[in-house]
């Protein structure tokens, strides 16, 4: 309080010598008692010293300016004999406080603490001008801090439920700290709310390449993910069938789906001589074709001769135009033929059950279930003794993964006709399967029944295939390649093989540049070859050859005969994409192909 009151002195004008002061505080001193005076007294000397000494530089003792008036003698401090005159504080008198100026950023900083405080109240308006303040106050060198008011603001944004606010937020924070992790996953999160799935996968991918599999997986970035990537290979799938053109796909696609029908019942004895009908002769040529492996030239009479109006053989000629239709998945016309067969009163029965049968295939291919299995049903009711209905039941049943129940359905297709092929080439992929996830001792029965099948069906080059698809899932690579070539040189023209051996060079040699070049010479001679596209892509993953992988699965959706393969197919080419965008982006590296599932996994026979 001494030092308060002499201060004031000595801002004023006319005021006493420094001398004076001093002399004037000692004569309180001898008024007071204890170490209340001495601490008065100390904290004035001291306090007053600082003071001059800061405030008359280098010159030494100097009196302190006059006042405006002229020096009055009444502008003396107060003393003992001054009625006014303050007393000595019976408190510990305290040193000057002197109000340190904030830097911008701690200013900064403060008011985005207060930000922080009012989200947790839910107080967002002020939450959201606290980190705006903030944002400005920040330097221009302290990026991250300000990225970190941009993610809080999407935070605030997203709780408030305005998502377009979320984003913008968050493209700020992004702009300002590119790897951001919090940002990134509440963009990504956001752009799935709005179905900006593209732009959600790429920031999904992101996070799991900079984070890495292990980090990401405890995250759950992987589970999100896969998630993003269903919902967009839906969609596009939708899109996909919904404008694309139908055609055909690999002549091999085309001979396997043939494989699988009894032709018999389409047989006639009939000649071109003995029908009346323009339309109806050229039915026995067009038998004659597909036998020979013409399909193309056989659908191409197939649509002539129906426009030709035949009589004795529509119902035939409908029921194979249906299922060239569904091979190349023109669905919809494909139902409309199969329909046309179901309620003609003169159709044969086993053109009825071929109708059936193909038209549960199309709706199976549409997703539609239900009213696949009870045509399926329907045609194991017409006829209990043709073997086709169960052989595509249980095809049905395989893809539901009901392994018992596809497994009775062939055994009983095989009863009926020991000779096809096709339904013992599925049970032994059925009865493989059980052996993996049921009775593992059911693989030696496996490994009987195919070798039996070679004896049984030495030209029937998918069975050399199969064994050969069993024996590199057991890792017999050597005995499995032996088969694959076998299977080549029983039909050179399927290249799907020339696939296997592709996928066993890689998964056994971990030949890489091998296996590209027997798949390159594969997609030369059928270029619409599913399976060799897929496997052409991966490969090319690896090699960091992002264009052409996408090219590759591209194609691959042209041909796809299903949504759910579209789907699939669509994923997989955004998947692609995304990551090869991220890395050229982030810096960062790629996935390895052993991480992408499906890579040697067994093709179900058809």
């Amino acid at each position: 309080s001494y030092y308060n009151e002499y201060k004031s002195y000595l801002r004023a004008e006319g005021s006493m010598s420094y001398k004076k002061i001093i002399d004037n505080a000692a004569e309180n001193l001898k008024t007071t008692k204890g170490k209340v005076a001495l601490g008065a007294t100390v904290a004035t000397i001291s306090g007053l010293g600082l003071y001059y000494y800061l405030s008359s530089g280098s010159e030494g003792v100097k009196e302190a300016p006059k006042s405006s008036e002229g020096g009055k003698e009444d502008s003396l401090p107060p003393s003992k004999n001054n009625a006014n005159a303050p007393q000595p504080s019976s408190e510990t008198p305290q040193s000057p406080t002197f109000v340190k100026e904030l830097a911008p950023r701690e200013k900064a900083d403060k008011k985005k603490a207060e930000g922080n405080n009012y989200f947790k109240k839910s107080q967002y308006a002020e939450a959201l001008q606290c980190y705006e303040a903030a944002i400005s106050l920040y330097p221009e060198n302290n990026p991250i801090e300000k990225s970190h008011c941009y993610q809080n603001m999407a935070a605030v944004s997203e709780r408030q439920g305005n998502i377009a606010d979320v984003v913008e937020y968050c493209n700020k924070a992004l702009l300002l700290n590119k790897k951001y992790i919090k940002a990134l996953h509440r963009r990504a999160n956001a752009y799935q709310k709005q179905e900006e799935y593209t732009k959600s996968i790429k920031d999904w991918t992101a996070l799991c390449l900079i984070e890495g599999p292990e980090r990401s997986y405890k995250a759950g970035y992987m589970e999100a993910s896969d998630g993003v990537l269903k919902a967009y290979g839906q969609k596009k799938a939708k899109e996909i069938f919904a404008t694309r053109a139908p055609q055909f796909p690999s002549l091999t696609v085309v001979r396997t789906a043939f494989d699988s029908i009894h032709m018999r019942d389409f047989a006639t004895d009939e000649t071109e001589e003995s029908l009346a009908n323009d339309a109806d002769k050229m039915y026995p040529r067009i038998i004659s074709l597909i036998s020979s492996n013409d399909f193309f030239g056989a659908y191409d009479a197939i649509v002539e001769a129906l426009k030709l109006s035949p009589k004795k053989f529509k119902p035939q000629l409908d029921c194979l135009d249906g299922i060239f239709s569904w091979i190349k998945t023109d669905y919809g016309h494909a139902i409309k033929c199969f329909d046309a067969v179901v309620t003609n009163s003169s159709s044969y029965l086993r053109i009825k059950i071929q109708a059936l049968i193909h038209r549960g295939e199309v709706y199976q291919a549409m997703g539609r279930r239900e009213k696949a299995f009870m045509d399926y049903n329907s045609a194991v009711g017409l006829d209990e003794d043709h073997p086709d209905p169960y052989l595509h039941r249980a095809q049905f049943f395989l893809s539901c993964e009901k392994l018992p129940e596809a497994v009775a359905d062939l055994n009983i297709a095989i009863k009926l006709d020991e000779d096809f092929a096709s339904p013992w080439q599925q049970l032994v992929y059925a009865k493989y399967q059980m052996s993996r996830v049921l009775n593992p001792a059911l693989l030696h029965e496996v490994y009987k029944m195919l070798d039996d099948m070679l004896v049984r069906f030495p030209k029937v080059a998918d069975v050399c295939a199969l064994y050969g698809q069993v024996l590199q899932d057991q890792k017999e690579f050597v005995r499995a390649e032996e088969f694959f070539k076998r299977a080549s040189n029983v039909a050179p023209s399927n290249v799907t093989y020339k696939g296997h051996l592709a996928t066993l060079k890689m998964m056994a040699e971990n030949n890489y540049d091998g296996a590209l070049e027997l798949l390159e010479e594969a997609n030369q001679q059928d270029p619409k070859c599913d399976f060799v596209l897929e496997t052409l892509g991966m490969i090319y993953i690896q090699k960091q050859k992002y264009k052409e992988a996408l090219d590759c699965f591209e194609k691959v959706l042209q041909l796809t005969k299903s949504e759910a393969e579209a789907a699939h197919y669509s994923a997989l080419a955004i998947g692609i994409k995304s990551q090869w965008e991220v890395c050229d982006e982030y810096d960062v590296k790629p996935i390895n192909l052993s991480d992408v599932q499906g890579m040697g996994n067994m093709m179900i026979p058809q």
